[in-house]
């Protein structure tokens, strides 16, 4: 994973969890994203993934002002700078209210080199994590891998499916994880279909 690829995998989740403030400059014509109590299915140009109950979220690049609009609704306002001036990297965006914190979903995709097998991609993530002080789980089966990460304040679980041309790299965060979120993170990460590969 290279330094973008980390920043696009752990960023959000750290984003969404840290402190500080940024401004803000919502349209407030554009309609509040409102979280189903049902699971839900939602789709971008190139993929596919269900969300668990509560999670609002789509492609930032079409629906950027919605999914700030939610965050400042629910007084999580100080994220939407950040997001504004990082949607472009993201394929897929989701979160859900946890108290006073977000649990977050988030979708990117990685150039594959035709020669990059999936254990080497998983080894060198693992070993750029390693490297800046992370420690990482990782699990690899014929069709993914997983990492997992885990800190004071922080959960994060990363799974990593390759295709032809891409790697497609999922990261589930919470600050606060429990076996709903644990339960809800693995069904919805059986779910994840790509539905267009990337040109």
């Amino acid at each position: 994973m290279n330094s973008l690829t980390l920043q696009r995998a752990l960023g959000l989740g750290l984003l969404l969890f840290g402190l500080g403030s940024c401004g803000t400059n919502v349209s407030v014509e554009t309609a509040i994203l409102t979280p189903s109590d049902q699971w839900q299915t939602l789709t971008t140009a190139n993929v596919q993934l269900d969300l668990p109950p509560g999670y609002v979220g789509g492609d930032p690049g079409r629906d950027l002002e919605a999914l700030q609009r939610t965050l400042v609704s629910w007084e999580q306002g100080d994220r939407t700078e950040w997001l504004s001036q990082n949607a472009a990297e993201f394929e897929f965006l989701a979160f859900q209210r946890a108290g006073e914190m977000l649990n977050s979903i988030n979708i990117v995709q990685e150039d594959r080199p035709k020669t990059l097998t999936l254990a080497d991609y998983l080894q060198r993530q693992t070993e750029k994590l390693e490297a800046a002080g992370i420690t990482a789980t990782s699990t690899i089966t014929a069709t993914s891998a997983s990492l997992e990460l885990r800190s004071m304040n922080l959960y994060q679980r990363i799974y990593i499916y390759p295709t032809e041309t891409v790697f497609w790299v999922i990261t589930y965060s919470s600050g606060s994880p429990n076996a709903e979120f644990t339960a809800g993170v693995e069904q919805s990460q059986q779910s994840f279909q790509v539905r267009l590969e990337p040109s």
